[in-house]
């Protein structure tokens, strides 16, 4: 299974830049103009295979979690990063607490379901992301910090994913996946919505800390499968700076690039 799940990995790291692009826009070239991307294209399709790659990372992430936690640890961690994640989205659509404000997405830009305007693919993707940042945590502060329940490892993931934050989403503004009704300062972002992101994360950490079975890492499985979510949380910034770049969006892609240079040798050196 662990090989398996392996070769699944690595076509995901592979296929994810490159296959969009190339449904897209029909075109392999790493950077393209502006003005490309604002064409339709083959866009339904590109996006319908963006759903495909979400929901594949997602089972992945849950079939790792069981090897590495157990699968009652696993159902855990991404029933509460979905539950509050939604949570979270409808009262900021609906009230403006939490993100800064009031936003409202575009469902024709995000397939699959949705939930009081909510697409299901927001709360699943930042569970995703939560638990890559938290896999890259333990390879960084060590199994002992997430055993001993330190207030670091709390706060670090939370850190972390506040800061991959700032290069995503303006790229979902950019590509008008959602709006604010008072645009931010940050790209027409508000900066508000990166603190609600670091208090989100803090508290879905917090909550499946709390109530998780105890866990007892299996020795027996290579140290590239155990941290393969973390490895890909260490690229992902440096990945996402591309369409940053393409969208003249030069400070969330340079924060891209620096913040993956960071995490690389933060776990190297």
């Amino acid at each position: 299974m662990e090989k398996i799940l392996i070769y699944v990995f690595i076509a995901l790291v592979i296929t994810v830049p490159f296959l969009y692009r190339i449904i897209r826009l029909g075109t392999l070239s790493w950077i393209v103009k502006k003005n490309q991307l604002e064409q339709v294209g083959n866009y339904d399709k590109a996006e319908q295979l963006r759903f495909v790659q979400i929901i594949i990372g997602y089972f992945y992430f849950i079939l790792h979690g069981s090897m590495i936690w157990g699968w009652n640890n696993a159902i855990l961690f991404m029933g509460v990063s979905f539950f509050i994640g939604i949570i979270m989205e409808i009262v900021g659509t609906q009230t403006g607490v939490v993100f800064g404000g009031k936003y409202k997405f575009d469902l024709s830009k995000s397939p699959g379901p949705s939930y009081l305007g909510i697409p299901l693919l927001i709360p699943l993707s930042w569970s995703g992301l939560i638990y890559m940042g938290f896999n890259y945590s333990t390879l960084l502060l060590g199994n002992g910090s997430y055993s001993n329940q330190s207030l670091t490892f709390l706060l670090v993931p939370s850190l972390l994913l506040m800061i991959i934050d700032l290069v995503l989403d303006p790229i979902a503004v950019d590509e008008k996946r959602w709006e604010w009704g008072k645009p931010g300062a940050y790209h027409g972002v508000p900066f508000l919505n990166f603190v609600g992101w670091f208090f989100t994360t803090f508290l879905i950490l917090w909550v499946f800390i709390r109530l998780q079975s105890q866990i007892e890492i299996d020795k027996d499985l290579s140290y590239f499968f155990k941290y393969s979510p973390g490895f890909l949380f260490c690229i992902l910034p440096a990945i996402a700076s591309r369409p940053c770049f393409e969208r003249r969006l030069n400070i969330p892609g340079m924060i891209g690039l620096i913040f993956s240079t960071g995490l690389i040798l933060a776990i190297i050196i």
